[in-house]
């Protein structure tokens, strides 16, 4: 099978993008499908820019695993920090939340906090 290179793969991604914007505007099928096509659409997407960010880079070495362990510290003690507060709030103040937008804005919260760090510790070492 041949390689592909990142531009064909970020072709990919956006092309399942817009057949998905296409069967969704033209045919009423179940959800799932959707959310098939659209994470295989970001998962191109993501393998294509990321090859295109380490052409320049290299793809491991020693400093690039400083940073993703400092940012992936940094993200474990955010999300600490944040459920130690959220297990108060409801101790203290009885304010419940609904565990599926709680996990699910969690989860994004740790992305957005793991990319920000390591951006952020990318230019600092």
């Amino acid at each position: 099978m041949p390689k592909l290179d990142y531009k064909t793969k970020i072709t990919i991604g956006f092309l399942i993008f817009i057949l998905n914007i296409l069967l969704q505007s033209f045919y009423n099928l179940n959800s799932y499908i959707y959310s098939l096509l659209t994470g295989f659409a970001v998962f191109f997407l993501v393998l294509g820019f990321k090859e295109k960010r380490f052409v320049k880079e290299p793809r491991k070495d020693e400093r690039t695993d400083k940073i993703a362990a400092y940012s992936g510290f940094l993200t474990f003690y955010a999300t600490f920090i944040a459920i130690a507060i959220l297990w108060q709030l409801y101790y203290l103040f009885n304010i419940a939340f609904d565990y599926n937008i709680l996990l699910g804005s969690m989860f994004f919260g740790m992305l957005l906090i793991y990319f920000i760090a390591r951006v952020y510790y990318n230019k600092k070492i």
